[in-house]
């Protein structure tokens, strides 16, 4: 039985994902397939890496204290100005700063292309121009894309990390050949159709909406986060069918680029781990549908 799962995007709130994968890992639950979107995708691509779960939290942890250093949501890059010889699209941020982490972090574990990965992956972008939906998948030859979707296999994996993971109106597109890559959350922050592009059997999604209320109408910041929060809550809820266990960590009142709560988010995923446990057991207990009929 393949066991795929499907990471949704959320900025740092995707640090409450990180207890759910330990809790898997505990359990015994192996991972055949993993797909993620935005911030997702950068915790997919490390797991897919072969790194181990334990050391994905340092990892995390890392990245986070790195971009506080460098200030990166904190100062606009200077590529933005009037007088830049080089310019960037669709964001204040300059995502080749996102690329140079993830690519530092992933060449110490011996992955740079895709197809470098232990476990197959698929990263879900947007091209802005045609709104066509574009897929990194590291195995295209096992991957059945659906025919609204473009596949890109010849790529580094930190490139396609940053593709998915550029936010609209704050971290720059990426450029590539015709494409103005961004965001895959736009169309697809829940990437489990993905998966079952892969024949995946059995599908683990991890969500963080909260479903809370909001009073917070004043800020223009607040409101931009809550309209964001608002639709990845009516994509995920849709892609809820597509799925066999939906594990949501109702992150609250936690800001999608809020650096320096990551911690305080792996601690909200620890709690609804702990009781996730016991429906990962019974999910790789159960026998699929075929082995009832066959064995």
């Amino acid at each position: 039985m393949k066991i795929g799962v499907a990471l949704s995007g959320g900025g740092i709130k995707s640090y409450a994902q990180l207890p759910v994968l330990k809790a898997m890992d505990d359990v015994g639950l192996e991972i055949d397939y993993i797909s993620g979107t935005s911030m997702g995708s950068a915790v997919a691509a490390l797991i897919a890496s072969g790194i181990h779960i334990d050391e994905v939290y340092d990892l995390a942890l890392e990245v986070e204290a790195e971009m506080i250093k460098t200030k990166v949501f904190v100062k606009p890059s200077p590529k933005i100005l009037p007088f830049s010889k080089e310019k960037i699209h669709g964001g204040y941020v300059d995502g080749q700063i996102l690329e140079d982490i993830i690519e530092k972090v992933l060449k110490e574990y011996g992955v740079y292309h895709i197809s470098d990965v232990k476990i197959p992956i698929a990263i879900p972008s947007v091209d802005l121009i045609s709104g066509r939906i574009v897929v990194f998948t590291s195995h295209p030859e096992k991957f059945k894309a659906h025919k609204n979707w473009d596949v890109i296999s010849d790529i580094t994996l930190a490139k396609a990390v940053r593709a998915s993971c550029s936010f609209p109106l704050v971290i720059s597109a990426l450029e590539l050949g015709d494409y103005q890559l961004a965001d895959g959350g736009i169309k697809m922050n829940l990437p489990s159709l993905l998966l079952k592009a892969y024949d995946v059997e059995k599908i683990i999604a991890v969500t963080m909406t909260s479903g809370a209320g909001f009073d917070d109408i004043k800020s223009i910041l607040a409101t931009g986060n809550r309209v964001y929060d608002l639709m990845v809550e009516s994509y995920d809820e849709l892609m809820e069918d597509h799925v066999d266990l939906m594990i949501n960590v109702p992150v609250g009142d936690i800001w999608v680029f809020e650096l320096g709560r990551g911690q305080d988010v792996i601690n909200e995923g620890e709690m609804v781990a702990k009781k996730a446990r016991e429906s990962l057991y019974q999910l790789k207990e159960k026998p699929s549908l075929f082995e009832r009929l066959f064995k």
